[in-house]
């Protein structure tokens, strides 16, 4: 996108966008429902939460916190790029950028001290880290659990599956020492590692979706709707011309569509060996923790859903007191949703477990002669 002067006023000109609008509702949907649904990262600190209200209160605050991430995310870039269009002078030099890539280091550099320099390295390598760490264990946690004890030793116990675990962590450092000087041949890392994660994201979003719309599709049709996805989503990598999120889009309507055929075509789950009707999946199990919805959650995501609307509105009219009603509405609803009160009970369900348990085991001591006993003396 190429911004030019006209009146007084900066407006676009006419080229195809890296992000087309239209792929809002469509790749660009599926993109986030992965990140914020089934991303390891994001749903194992949910899965921590004491209740399902606290964790429906923390999902939402990270989404009022991500609509602001714009501030952090897009505004560097676009400074960079408007110091460089006006030539901007830092300690005798032109401003200027060779890669995209490198728009935000070299910003930091140019406007900051030179002493402060090093205290900022320190902030940003800690983030690094604790990114890495994150995604780090959650991969271990993955292969451990569903890829080693299901498909390579069922009767692993805890100590060898966190044993395995922790070697193939370690085995993923080494070869992401090995991976990351290779990025920088690579035109623009942040396009590239969105081409790549979609070969990963797509089979697990479809999965996921699929088995949250629908309880009949079986564990067969899961992994033919899988093995679709990773395929249609690895031959468009030798497209380059088709925008990766038109390509998750497309991949994710194959591979839905698969699924659907491997589910209510009887005829094709003959010949592949399968019983011509899935069973519909049923849940047994109980939650161990308070179930209770946080009360104000559709109002918080729907404040969510309107600052959205307000931003992007306010960014294409290029209207500034329709951006200050947005930082308006965005500290009310922060401030409205952290002073919320969160529904916890979980120490009264533990209660009842332990209740459940007692009254469990005092009728296992009853025995038959004391049960006889009983009917006796009635």
């Amino acid at each position: 996108m190429i911004l030019t002067e006209k009146d007084g006023t900066f407006v676009r000109e006419s080229g195809v966008p890296s992000v087309p609008w239209h792929v809002t509702l469509t790749g660009l949907a599926l993109t986030n429902m992965y990140y914020w649904s089934t991303n390891q990262v994001i749903v194992q600190r949910v899965l921590a939460a004491e209740s399902l209200s606290n964790g429906q209160k923390g999902v939402l605050f990270a989404a009022m916190m991500k609509v602001i991430g714009f501030t952090m995310l897009c505004l560097p870039g676009i400074i960079g790029m408007m110091m460089v269009r006006e030539g901007v002078v830092v300690n005798g030099k032109v401003f200027e950028v060779g890669k995209p890539d490198e728009v935000y280091p070299h910003l930091v550099k140019a406007v900051m001290p030179k002493w402060s320099l090093g205290f900022f390295s320190a902030v940003l390598l800690g983030s690094v880290l604790s990114t890495f760490n994150s995604a780090l264990n959650s991969a271990a946690t993955i292969f451990g659990l569903e890829i080693y004890k299901i498909y390579m030793n069922r009767e692993a116990t805890d100590e060898k599956v966190i044993k395995v675990a922790t070697i193939f962590g370690a085995s993923m450092t080494l070869l992401s020492f090995v991976i990351a000087p290779q990025l920088a041949h690579v035109g623009a890392i942040f396009t590239f590692l969105q081409r790549m994660n979609a070969i990963v994201s797509l089979p697990i979003v479809t999965v996921f979706f699929v088995g949250i719309a629908t309880s009949l599709p079986d564990a067969f049709s899961a992994k033919v709707g899988f093995a679709v996805a990773a395929v249609a989503v690895g031959a468009g990598q030798f497209v380059p011309e088709l925008q990766f999120l038109h390509l998750f889009f497309i991949g994710f309507v194959l591979a839905a569509s698969a699924m659907a055929l491997m589910t209510y075509v009887p005829a094709v789950r003959r010949v592949l060996c399968q019983e011509p009707k899935p069973s519909p999946y049923e849940c047994t199990k109980t939650g161990v923790v308070d179930m209770t919805p946080w009360g104000p959650m559709y109002l918080v995501a729907g404040a969510v859903v309107v600052l959205l609307a307000m931003l992007v509105v306010s960014l294409q009219l290029a209207s500034f007191w329709l951006f200050v009603a947005f930082w308006c509405v965005w500290f009310v609803a922060m401030g409205w949703m952290m002073w919320g009160k969160t529904t916890t009970s979980a120490p009264k369900v533990a209660g009842d477990l332990e209740a459940s348990k007692e009254k469990a085991d005092g009728a296992e001591e009853i025995t038959p002669s004391s049960a006889n006993g009983s009917a006796d003396t009635e």
